[in-house]
């Protein structure tokens, strides 16, 4: 059977809004600088997990195996760990898991640090960065954050041009001229379809426009900042198999290339969790470019870059690669995180879970 581009053409992304309430911006007005203690909550929570009664009563009725962790006003409220990992041991509140689609707004956050440095700009036509695109001026990475954009998403047709035996860049040129030759499904801005090539191209810019590879703009800007020592790029596991407990690059065979940006990054619940905190806290980006992440240019979808809108008076994201689904979630007025994880939930459940627990939390 042929392969397929995993999280790029194959991975299915959901998403349902649990309830609606107001998205309050954070003040911020520092760059990444600072670190975060999330990380050894989640550690210490490991030795006594603890989750709310109506909690418990969701997992036990959801047969949940994985990783659920919530923090609130810098305490967990919930921890919760169970299930085995693809080689045989034990899940614990630290275990990495695939992300998924819950990269995306990493790859977003990218854009907007790479343009309040004046580096580029959102509003930059893709003419600019592939003069060989004949709808490129049309297009701009606005369209393409906001899922507007009218682009074709690669299909198991393009599979038949990409190898695992090829490069990177070789892999990563094929689909772009995939894409490329594509028609539009509509004029930009016209609509909203979510489509991963949106990202897998957004991060391509990011790596033209920063001189380095994407992976490690990523870790040099964010994960490094903010000490997210359990994060890093799906692909880098099949050099370093050790990397991640070992558990996951058999499960997530992909073509080299062809997550980026849209779901090629594996992490932990502490990891998320900081991240998280400094997204919305002003430590990642500045205040603007937070309510540009966080503005809602599909009302009929509530999406803004990278993040989806209105989750319970909240904004996260849904993720699905192979065996993996799943969410991250933030709400600034409760000062709450959630992150779930799970490698046994298929992924359109994932949004009717992530609804009870939400409201299991209060």
């Amino acid at each position: 059977m042929k392969k397929l581009l995993a999280i790029i053409i194959s991975a299915m992304v959901v998403c349902a809004a649990s309830g609606c309430g107001a998205q309050n911006t954070p003040s911020a007005t520092e760059t990444t600088q600072a670190q975060t203690e999330a990380a050894p909550e989640a550690t210490a929570a490991a030795a006594d997990p603890t989750v709310p009664a109506g909690m418990a009563d969701t997992i036990k009725q959801n047969e949940f195996e994985g990783v659920i962790y919530a923090v609130e006003n810098g305490k967990a409220v919930a921890s919760f760990a169970s299930g085995t990992l693809e080689n045989g041991e034990k899940i614990t509140i630290d275990s990495p898991m695939p992300l998924g689609s819950v990269s995306k707004q990493f790859c977003a956050a990218a854009v907007l640090l790479l343009q309040e440095q004046g580096k580029l700009s959102v509003s930059d036509t893709l003419d600019k960065y592939y003069p060989e695109y004949a709808d490129g001026k049309k297009l701009s990475l606005h369209n393409l954050l906001s899922m507007r954009s009218g682009i074709t998403e690669p299909t198991e047709e393009a599979g038949d041009i990409i190898s695992d035996d090829a490069t990177e860049a070789e892999n990563v040129a094929a689909i772009k001229k995939w894409i490329f030759s594509q028609p539009l499904n509509f004029e930009p801005d016209s609509s909203y379809a979510y489509t991963n090539a949106n990202y897998f191209l957004l991060a391509d810019i990011v790596e033209q426009v920063s001189g380095e590879k994407y992976v490690d703009f990523l870790r040099e800007k964010f994960f490094e900042p903010l000490g997210m020592t359990h994060t890093g790029a799906i692909i880098e596991l099949s050099a370093n198999p050790a990397w991640a407990q070992g558990n996951i690059y058999k499960q997530v065979d992909t073509q080299p290339g062809l997550t980026k940006g849209a779901g090629d990054l594996i992490s932990n619940a502490a990891d998320v969790t900081a991240w998280l905190n400094a997204l919305s806290g002003g430590k990642v980006l500045s205040d603007e470019s937070y309510k540009a992440m966080t503005t809602d240019y599909s009302p009929e979808e509530h999406y803004g870059y990278g993040l989806y809108l209105k989750l319970n008076g909240g904004v996260g994201h849904y993720g699905a690669i192979q065996i993996y689904s799943s969410f991250d979630y933030v709400n600034t007025d409760k000062n709450r995180t959630l992150v779930v994880m799970s490698n046994t939930v298929y992924p359109p459940s994932m949004t009717g879970l992530v609804g009870d627990l939400l409201e299991d939390l209060g």
